[in-house]
């Protein structure tokens, strides 16, 4: 029960992580990916192909994709409900084949955004100038070099075929049509052309002109949106600190656990950063940036994301764990004692793993390479640490099997015994009666006869008493009546097991078996029991005036009488 809480638990953690990071597109992507295939989608797939050519058609020479894009625009500029989609046919009309996959889209609105503005600046266009030969070589609309920042920009707007057969502006037009716009901006649309607003544009209109003018890399307006963004984040940080720390002092309360007021405001750093970096991230993409700069810092912030989301998976991991611990210490059973740590070092290395990957993808590594790469590697690092393996194995089966818990006193082969301290990962932890230290391999053991003294339903005491030949045979007779008497109305000793007989005799004794159980599984129980019965055979004894053979003659006894067994001597604390 406890394990399935905690996969439960675990499996919802990463799966939020996942949705929190992993752009929504990968993600679709993903799911599509696992879907059966359908049979009977021959239409759907007609469908797909009609729209394909579609869009084929509109992109089919650059005069297409030029009027494709400006009509596209023009319906945006309208603000009605369609412009969204609008917005996305002007963006695929762009080559965004070097853009990252997690940038295209807004990199993508962006270049359209400042395209459009940059035409609407130097002219009407006249889609009849413009080629239409699908087969044509590569078309420049303008072509100049544009120095900025002491830097000379080789600026373009061209169209060129390709390889899928369409029509599209080109790499280097989305790199530099951010010059390009730069270099026009300060000039009023062309007559006849409405100019496209968006909130940015409308509110640089409204922000003094010294907001403009450039301050080490940005403009002065750029250096205030970056300084209101951070002091949002600040506060966006604070509350969720604020926020977590209620909850998890609440949480501590209630379930009263062991968790340390200082080390709960501690532990909400990962929680705040994870909300400033999400704000950040959410500011960035709302400012006015050359795609080089934003690129630089959405790549960070994604980094940030993933790291102090892989944080905060820890320290939930780290409260569940608390939770869960506590628990197990409530239990009888104090196998759970080592199951929850196992648990939640596993858990934790699931989320390092995972983030690792989340990491990976921020930095466009190709993590489908990477894991083949992995899963390839993963054979020859499987033959080289094969018994580490194998011992990890060997102790999930002493986890599901349980053939013994923690504290309980086991005999093992080749004469192995002791208390079972620790189960571990790699191996068993078992304290000898010299209080040595036995450190097993859990494969070993998972192989071996385990003789368990802690999972007996009842503690056996047997014994001899050694009674001299003096003693009236009467005598003894009663003797062992009344030791049956005393089994009988003890509470603790099972009478049905219970022999009391006279055993065995020699030329100087009277042997008297004594074998009976205490119906219990706790050692001192049984130390303290088996102290009340024998003062009880001594006294009765001595009521009875019963005599023992005395020591010096007990040691000149036939070598051959049965003594007592080697159980009966064992100190019971380690039984």
């Amino acid at each position: 029960m406890l394990t399935r809480y905690l996969s439960i638990i675990l499996l919802s953690l990463l799966t939020i992580t996942a949705q929190a990071q992993i752009p929504t597109s990968v993600v679709r992507d993903a799911i599509e990916k696992t879907k059966p295939a359908k049979k009977e989608a021959a239409p759907e797939e007609s469908s797909q192909a009609y729209l394909k050519y579609e869009e084929l058609e509109k992109l089919k020479n650059p005069q297409e994709t030029m009027r494709t894009f400006v009509e596209a625009m023009d319906e945006v500029k309208k603000g009605n409900g369609q412009s969204r989609a609008y917005f996305d046919q002007a963006v695929r009309t762009f080559n965004l084949s070097k853009v990252d996959e997690n940038l295209r889209e807004k990199t993508g609105r962006k270049a359209a955004e400042k395209l459009i503005n940059t035409l609407d600046r130097i002219t009407k266009i006249d889609f009849t100038h413009i080629p239409v030969d699908p087969n044509g070589t590569k078309w420049y609309f303008r072509k100049q070099s544009i120095t900025e920042d002491n830097q000379v920009i080789e600026a373009e707007i061209a169209i060129e075929k390709n390889i899928d057969g369409a029509w599209r502006f080109t790499p280097e037009t989305v790199n530099t049509i951010g010059a390009l716009y730069n270099s026009v901006s300060h000039l009023p649309v062309v007559a006849g052309v409405v100019e496209y607003k968006n909130w940015k544009t409308r509110l640089k209109d409204h922000m003094p002109a010294w907001a403009s003018e450039e301050l080490l890399m940005f403009t002065k307006g750029q250096w205030l949106g970056f300084l209101a963004i951070f002091v949002v984040a600040i506060i966006a940080l604070s509350m969720m600190r604020f926020m977590t720390t209620l909850y998890i002092r609440d949480l501590v309360k209630k379930e009263s656990l062991d968790f340390k007021e200082n080390d709960q405001y501690k532990s909400t750093l990962s929680f705040g950063l994870l909300a400033f970096s999400l704000v950040c991230m959410a500011g960035v993409k709302t400012m006015e940036l050359d795609t080089e700069t934003y690129d630089i810092l959405v790549r960070a912030f994604y980094i940030l994301i993933a790291l102090s989301s892989v944080w905060s998976s820890l320290k939930i991991v780290d409260i569940i764990s608390m939770h869960f611990a506590k628990i197990a210490k409530d239990t009888a059973n104090k196998f759970d004692d080592v199951l929850v740590p196992m648990l939640s070092k596993t858990a934790k290395v699931l989320v390092v793993a995972f983030g690792t990957i989340l990491v990976a993808h921020s930095l466009t590594f190709d993590i489908g390479s990477i894991l083949a790469g992995l899963g390839i590697g993963g054979v020859a690092v499987a033959l080289a640490a094969k018994d580490t393996i194998s011992n990890l194995f060997g102790s999930v089966t002493v986890i599901i099997d349980r053939p013994f818990l923690i504290g309980d006193y086991v005999i093992l082969d080749k004469g192995l015994e002791g208390t079972v301290e620790e189960v571990g990962f790699r191996s068993t932890r078992i304290r000898t009666p010299l209080q040595s230290l036995v450190s097993l391999p859990n494969n070993v053991l998972a192989n071996m006869a385990i003789d368990n003294y802690g999972m007996r339903r009842m503690r056996r005491y047997r014994t001899f008493l050694v009674m001299d030949l003096s003693n009236p045979m009467d005598k003894l007779e009663e003797y062992c009546e009344r030791l049956r008497f005393i089994c009988q109305i003890h509470q603790l000793i099972e009478t049905s097991n219970a022999q009391i007989y006279i055993n065995d005799i020699t030329d100087k004794s009277v042997n008297i078996l004594v074998n009976v159980f205490f119906k219990t599984r706790d050692g001192s129980v049984e130390l303290d029991e088996r102290h009340k019965f024998i003062v009880e055979v001594l006294k009765i004894a001595k009521e009875m005036d019963v005599k023992f053979v005395s020591t010096s003659t007990t040691l000149l006894m036939n070598q051959n009488a049965e003594l007592p067994k080697l159980e009966a001597a064992k100190p019971d604390s380690l039984l």
